[in-house]
């Protein structure tokens, strides 16, 4: 005996102070855990057990002190009633068929067992301990709780038999089989001499235990590392590589799978309103492409509030909507992250075990985050990465049709940049007068092809977008459209230039034309209100009313034909001519225009009122044309306006420039056709103007001539409250004085 109970004492002094230490290694790992704590109460409970056996074996050893006996086994009888019930519980939670509430039932279990057996000790039952034959001594439990201590011992071999898969490693099963087996062997054979061999085989049992969950929760996270690094190289890779977004939710997909030793693994992706599963891994291929509301579902929900979800038992803990078809019937532990990129979550990666497969754990929630976030990262920038392809190429297919277009019109383009090197030419514009590129146009191109005002072109371009003017080359004329190139700072500019040769010939003989034949029709029009004037003088004594009207019919009709004819004869004349400019001063202007009205707006009731400013600047044009336009206007204000009306005509300077301004208290305009009334021959047919005659020539002929004068005419108005027109044109300055 003596050997076998030294070896007994020495290998149980070894397992309990290694056991020990495996206790505390886990602890400070981390003592919120469940597993810790339940295996903390565990490995106590094994202690206090080895601690009797230890204690009474020292004591036979030593001197057989019954005192000490009975210290011992009141240790032993309440360490082998709480790991026992402590196995159950551990075995549970190794398993995850723990609930929320399991911890409080579990404890309130271990008090009841321990306070049971405490009481067995207090109230001193009767003796445990007998000698028979061959003096081997025998240990009697109490009935109830040998039968009781069974009870949970076998419990626990079911539950880690039946969920074996759930159990990571291999070890930390055997070491539970080999453990509750020790304690039913000492259970059914209660010979003193078998029950040491049972303690034996539980305590190496408890070190196999404490050893694989030291190793399941320290030393194989450690060790895990590697491989979770590897995977992060792997997304990392797939962010880098730039490959397809289908190829990047695979690889996301199967290193979700191998990274939490899963059974299967589902992306899904935000479509706004819903979430689409992208992808699936070891999950039937149907499922792809399926749609689930945002915010229903484990990935919906997920996706709303982009907070991760854990269940270790989806029918048993997951209330909401299931996200695949038959997913209450197959999951077991599930996983569910949001993918946030920039705040918010494009979508969700959902992990799945068996039911009878791993079990997953805190530490698995917050690796597969990391995961997470990197994949959130792969997938934006592939989908980042698709559109800008797709980008790239719509804009080469724009860019190609635009260089086919561009090269196959017959009209001259060419864009510059800021510093007028040469961006782009077609063969019209190379055939002009481009022999090179990659230098700056002003060496290739002649003088007279630019603008001669930059100023004024710049700002054409800054507040109409565009600038026209005409330039003559190897005696073509053509009308050339500049415009800035990009928005809102133009990079440079672009120019198009129409060969207008043979519209303006046409122009020349049209307008010659017109003047020919209104000359022509002058000399009898003339002759025929001459004679009428004298058949009027003939039958000025006649007492037939109906031929004074008559004659006043025919009077009225030759006047506007005048009027027409010579409407005409002015604009061709304006716009055809080269006015002769000289100083003019807008007072002076003003003033004669008035004057020439004076009559026509006595005749009407209409108050014809001027203001003129003080130090007005003087401007440069021909004075005859620009008295014309703004008779013009004043004539239309006063035959616009009902009568007991104002007309009053305001000049004053503004900036650099003369402002003129026409307002009235008329009929006013419609908006609408505000952009057409200085087309030659527009009339508009405003209600209240249905009485007014008029060539609709006026507005034209002004337009022209305030073009002329590099000026500006634009105007406001107000049915039913008046109209006010704006001529605005260039200062005299000194330099052009002296110039």
């Amino acid at each position: 005996m003596l050997p076998l109970n030294s070896v007994t004492l020495l290998l149980n002094g070894l397992t309990l102070a290694l056991s020990l230490s495996f206790l505390l290694i886990t602890l400070w790992q981390d003592t919120r855990k469940e597993l810790s704590q339940f295996f903390a109460i565990f490995l106590i409970m094994v202690t206090l057990w080895n601690g009797g056996s230890l204690l009474f074996q020292a004591g036979s050893l030593i001197s057989g002190e019954p005192g000490l006996s009975a210290i011992a086994i009141g240790l032993m009888e309440f360490g082998f009633a709480g790991s026992s019930a402590a196995i159950y519980v551990l075995t549970a939670v190794i398993v995850g068929l723990h609930t929320r509430r399991f911890r409080i039932v579990a404890i309130a279990g271990l008090l009841i067992v321990l306070g049971y057996q405490f009481l067995l000790i207090v109230l001193n039952a009767p003796a445990r301990l007998s000698q028979i034959e061959s003096s081997a001594t025998i240990y009697q439990l109490q009935p109830l709780s040998g039968l009781f201590y069974l009870i949970f011992d076998t419990m626990a071999f079911y539950l880690v038999w039946r969920h074996r898969r759930k159990i990571r490693s291999q070890a930390l099963f055997f070491g539970v089989i080999a453990f509750v087996s020790g304690q039913a062997f000492s259970l059914l054979n209660p010979e003193l001499r078998a029950i040491s061999i049972s303690i034996n085989v539980s305590s190496i049992s408890a070190l196999i235990i404490s050893f694989a969950i030291l190793r399941q929760e320290i030393i194989t996270p450690l060790a895990e590392r590697v491989r979770q690094v590897e995977a992060m190289h792997q997304v990392s890779l797939a962010i880098t590589s730039q490959i397809s977004l289908d190829t990047v939710l695979k690889e996301i997909a199967s290193q979700a799978v191998r990274w939490l030793d899963a059974d299967g693994s589902g992306i899904f992706l935000n479509m706004g309103e819903e979430l689409e599963l992208a992808t699936v891994y070891n999950l039937p291929k149907q499922f792809v492409k399926m749609r689930i509301p945002l915010g229903k579902g484990m990935a919906g929900t997920v996706a709303k509030n982009t907070q991760s979800i854990f269940v270790e038992q989806y029918r048993r803990d997951w209330k909401g909507d299931a996200d695949l078809p038959l997913a209450r019937e197959t999951f077991g532990s599930v996983i569910c992250v949001p993918l946030i990129y920039g705040g918010h979550a494009i979508g969700a990666l959902l992990v799945i075990a068996s039911q009878h497969g791993r079990l997953f754990s805190a530490e698995d929630v917050y690796l597969l985050e990391l995961l997470g976030s990197q994949a959130a990262v792969a997938i934006a920038h592939s989908q980042l990465f698709a559109d800008q392809q797709a980008l790239v190429h719509e804009v080469e297919a724009a860019r190609g049709q635009l260089e086919t277009v561009l090269s196959s019109t017959q009209n001259p383009v060419i864009a510059v940049d800021r510093q007028f090197h040469l961006i782009f030419a077609n063969p019209a514009a190379k055939t002009l007068f481009l022999s090179s590129e990659g230098y700056q146009i002003t060496d290739l191109v002649p003088e007279l092809a630019f603008p001669a005002d930059a100023q004024h072109v710049l700002a054409d371009l800054r507040y109409k977008g565009s600038h026209i003017y005409e330039i003559t080359l190897n005696n073509k004329v053509y009308q050339c459209h500049l415009a800035s190139l990009g928005r809102p700072r133009a990079a440079g500019w672009v120019a198009i230039l129409n060969d207008v040769t043979q519209l303006k010939e046409l122009d020349r003989l049209k307008s010659e034309m017109v003047r020919m034949t209104s000359h022509d029709l002058k000399n009898p029009l003339q002759a025929a209100m001459a004679n009428l004037d004298l058949l009027g003088d003939d039958l000025a004594d006649s007492d037939n009313p109906e031929i004074k009207v008559s004659l006043a019919a025919i009077d009225k009709q030759l006047e506007r034909m005048n009027r027409i004819i010579g409407g005409i004869l002015d604009l061709e004349r304006v716009k055809s001519g080269i006015p002769a400019f000289e100083i003019c001063y807008p007072d002076k202007a003003v003033q004669r225009a008035v004057d020439d009205m004076q009559d026509l707006a006595h005749d009407k009731s209409i108050a014809l009122v001027n203001s003129i400013a003080d130090q007005l600047p003087n401007f440069l044009g021909d004075a005859e044309q620009f008295e014309r336009a703004l008779t013009n206007l004043v004539e239309n204000a006063i035959k616009f306006t009902p009568a007991g009306g104002t007309v009053t005509v305001n000049v004053m300077a503004k900036d650099n420039d003369i402002l003129f301004e026409i307002s009235d208290t008329g009929i006013g305009i419609p908006e609408e056709i505000h952009a057409k009334i200085f087309e030659r021959f527009f009339r508009g047919r405003q209600k209240g103007a249905d009485h007014i005659t008029g060539s609709g020539l006026g507005l034209s002929l002004v337009k022209t001539i305030v073009d002329n004068h590099n000026g500006r005419i634009w105007l406001q108005s107000e049915e039913h409250v008046g109209t006010t027109f704006f001529v605005s044109i260039p200062a005299l300055s000194v330099e052009r004085v002296l110039s």
